[in-house]
């Protein structure tokens, strides 16, 4: 391993310290403004609502196709070969795709797109490991957390404001201007390495074929579950049922090849399956910021997406370089287990917050609870991401990564998309259970109605006057019932807080590691 101490090697490694930041924050920042830019995106492609919640899937779902795979790729051929032409392909699409009006057409460049774009993040944590330096390790995965909280608080100000400002349009050529300057950056900062032939000889290539398209199906399924009414759709099941038999597949062929590329017995140790239950309940807790604040405040106080994320966007950058700091100084002095409990802690604390809310809630309100989310989803995927590298043998790392690719991607979709589908069936139980206690049969209906209407109170009010105040009312419920349906959200998210804690009581002190040492 070189040492930092050459001169030559410091521009090296800043190069791809930077690489990485950049290509962790375009991916995460990519696919939230895309997400929360949809309705403006069916406008301007001219899409009905079931063509746009297609694109969006065909958008996202193929990023796990080459992701988990893509570690194994540049520990053979390296960083040069493996990502030049997917970021050349990938700034070529994203420059294209705003001319295109064609559902098929756009449909097979945001999927192209989607793979190129998984392949950034799947390509992260193995340059870092491979080109930088030990003792800056640490600093790589801290940056590649900060995607995180950085795509769902900036994300959204700017999904907003390029449709308000400089045109929808941006928000694919932002992607085209950073994509470029990430590949000069690896090309510049990554040695150079000869092909390892060895473990081109042993590749499974059905292992990551089948893992990938398995992936890709299930992700299809998940993101178009609650739309289509989960196992009532005929496409869902069959989703279902073939993601489900290639999985088997798999599982069955990695256990008979003679150099499996990513043996599920790599999550048998105590604290790696440990580490895998934990960042499972941090993304369940962490939903609290990504989706019920946002959701919140578009369904209930009718913002636009840039007026939901400008509440941070000031004070975001030093909020999450404060979070990212105080992340790796408590990682490398009082190590993974007490950060984690730090971490959930934060998140408990702030889904307890999240409970009180009510129909006046605004932005002032959830600022605090924005802030204590920060510091947990640093706190937390920092140490437990951490746990699962310095538990594995170093044999089994890309085989790791490949995992790790799986729970960003398959396993932070899922927590959403049940999320969706409980707050979706809890909003119309809660509307259901609110009409039952306002009827015809209630006493003082029609002056309620006449009020509300902003008619006359007696009993000649206008026919004009009580439709208005029923519409009125009926408003009134469905705010409530959405009230309460995301009071019963944060009490999800508190629950896998508590979880976490759990987790993280039941795991063995981590064995040194360069992640956690000085």
């Amino acid at each position: 391993m070189s040492k930092i101490g050459n001169s030559g090697d410091l521009p090296r490694q800043g190069f791809v310290a930077v690489g990485v930041v950049l290509a962790s924050i375009l991916t995460a920042f990519d696919v939230r403004t895309a997400n929360i830019g949809l309705a403006d995106l069916r406008g301007a492609f001219g899409l009905s609502f079931d063509e746009g919640a297609w694109l969006s899937t065909f958008a996202t779902a193929p990023q796990i196709l080459l992701a988990p795979s893509v570690g194994w790729l540049i520990a053979v051929f390296g960083v040069r070969r493996v990502m030049t032409v997917p970021v050349a392909l990938y700034s070529t699409v994203s420059i294209l795709i705003p001319f295109q009006y064609s559902f098929e057409t756009l449909a097979v460049l945001h999927a192209l797109r989607a793979v190129v774009l998984g392949m950034f993040v799947g390509a992260t944590l193995m340059i870092a490991f491979k080109n930088l330096d030990r003792r800056y390790w640490i600093f790589a995965l801290a940056f590649y957390v900060l995607r995180i909280p950085f795509a769902q608080n900036l994300g959204l100000y700017t999904a907003g404001s390029y449709s308000q400002t400089i045109g929808w349009q941006w928000l694919y050529w932002q992607g085209a201007l950073i994509a470029p300057m990430v590949g000069i950056l690896f090309w510049c900062g990554a040695k150079p390495v000869v092909t390892d032939r060895e473990l081109l000889s042993r590749a499974d290539w059905g292992g990551m074929a089948l893992f990938g398209v398995a992936l890709t199906t299930l992700y299809f399924a998940l993101d178009q579950g609650n739309r289509l009414d989960w196992f009532r759709s005929g496409i869902i099941v069959s989703l279902m049922i073939a993601a489900s038999f290639l999985v088997l597949i798999f599982l069955w062929h990695e256990a008979r090849v003679v150099h499996p590329w990513a043996h599920i017995s790599v999550l048998f140790s105590r604290n790696v399956a440990l580490g895998f239950a934990a960042i499972a309940c941090f993304m369940t807790t962490s939903l609290g910021s990504s989706l019920l604040e946002p959701n919140f405040l578009v369904s209930v106080t009718r913002l636009r997406p840039e007026q939901v994320g400008d509440f941070s966007a000031p004070l975001a950058i030093a909020l999450l370089l404060i979070a990212t700091g105080t992340a790796v100084v408590l990682v490398r002095t009082i190590k993974q287990r007490a950060t984690l409990i730090l971490g959930f802690s934060c998140f408990l604390v702030s889904a307890w917050l999240g409970t009180e809310l009510t129909n006046l809630w605004s932005l002032p309100e959830f600022r605090l609870i924005v802030v204590l989310q920060t510091f947990g989803e640093e706190l937390v995927f920092l140490a437990a991401v951490a746990t699962l590298f310095s538990n594995v043998n170093p044999a089994r790392a890309v085989s790791l990564t490949a995992y790790v690719q799986v729970m960003r991607l398959i396993c932070s979709e899922t927590v959403a998309t049940t999320m969706t589908t409980w707050i979706r069936q809890r909003e119309q139980l809660h509307s259901n259970l609110i009409g039952l206690h306002v009827t015809g049969t209630t006493p003082g209906w029609n002056s309620m109605l006449a009020n509300l209407g902003f008619g006359p109170s007696s009993s000649s009010a206008s026919a004009d006057a009580l439709k208005r105040g029923l519409g009125v009312l009926a408003s009134t419920v469905q705010r409530e019932a959405n009230v309460l349906a995301y009071i019963d959200g944060f009490w999800v998210t508190f629950a896998a807080a508590v979880a976490g804690l759990v987790i993280v009581s039941l795991m063995a002190p981590s064995p040194a590691h360069p992640l956690t040492t000085r």
